[in-house]
């Protein structure tokens, strides 16, 4: 940051910032063409077996509140425990359809999108603590608008288009 000679230390041009000792959250959430799922907190280290609670916790309701019940298409990045045996199981019994991607493909994943702008939002805010951080995140994720959540889901042809376009490569998503 550049600043004006002997301004440093000066109060006015300093923000405060919370750094370890606030800490950050793991959140899943879910999103269609209607607008958000649920959003989650998940405390503690997730594993396949925490990971396969939230799902079972969450991605029914959310798809009731979706109005997709029977026919959404479930999406997830390549992590371990998402692709763990027993996730891979939960999931195919759970689920109507699947999108399978590759492995690091943030382009196919339209809900990274959606997290940059809960990102951006949260930005805008001083939070000094985890309640308060937890309570933005909902507060933002809950004002998002169905406009929001319909371009993105739309944009999955085009994404797709641009990827097999790009062999595989980074791609404007």
């Amino acid at each position: 940051m550049w600043r004006k000679p002997n301004t440093a230390s000066d109060l006015k041009v300093l923000k405060p910032t919370v750094k370890h000792g606030g800490g950050g959250v793991m959140v899943w959430g879910c999103m269609g063409y209607k607008g958000t799922g649920n959003l989650t907190f998940i405390d503690g280290i997730m594993d396949k077996y925490k990971y396969i609670n939230i799902l079972r916790e969450n991605l029914r309701v959310s798809a009731e509140k979706l109005d997709v019940e029977n026919s959404y298409w479930f999406q997830q990045d390549n992590d371990p425990k998402h692709t763990a045996l027993i996730v891979r199981q939960w999931i195919l019994y759970n689920c109507p359809h699947t999108l399978k991607t590759p492995p690091q493909s943030p382009d196919l994943n339209p809900i990274e999108n959606l997290w940059a702008e809960v990102d951006i939002r949260l930005r805008k805010y001083e939070i000094g603590s985890k309640h308060v951080l937890k309570a933005k995140i909902t507060e933002i994720w809950d004002s998002i608008s169905s406009e929001t959540t319909r371009k993105l889901v739309c944009s999955m042809t085009n994404r797709l288009r641009a990827v097999i376009a790009a062999k595989g490569g980074p791609t404007k998503y």
